[in-house]
């Protein structure tokens, strides 16, 4: 338990990860209005919210049955 407590916090003080920032995706995103570019920034906590959320679940899961 003491390991995973230990990895989870070096994990969580690693530098700010940024995007890869393809070109593509940039474009599209700078040719919007500023209104659809913060409903974009959302949607993406959104998602990493949700994704952690079931990880984390799993993982709870899994514990409770060894």
């Amino acid at each position: 338990m003491r390991r995973l407590i230990l990895i989870a916090a070096l994990l969580a003080a690693t530098p700010f990860a940024h995007a890869q920032g393809c070109a593509q995706c940039r474009d599209n995103d700078a040719a919007t209005p500023p209104q659809t570019q913060a409903a974009y920034r959302h949607a993406i906590i959104l998602l990493v919210a949700t994704a952690g959320t079931i990880f984390t679940g799993t993982v709870v899961l899994l514990k409770r049955s060894r």
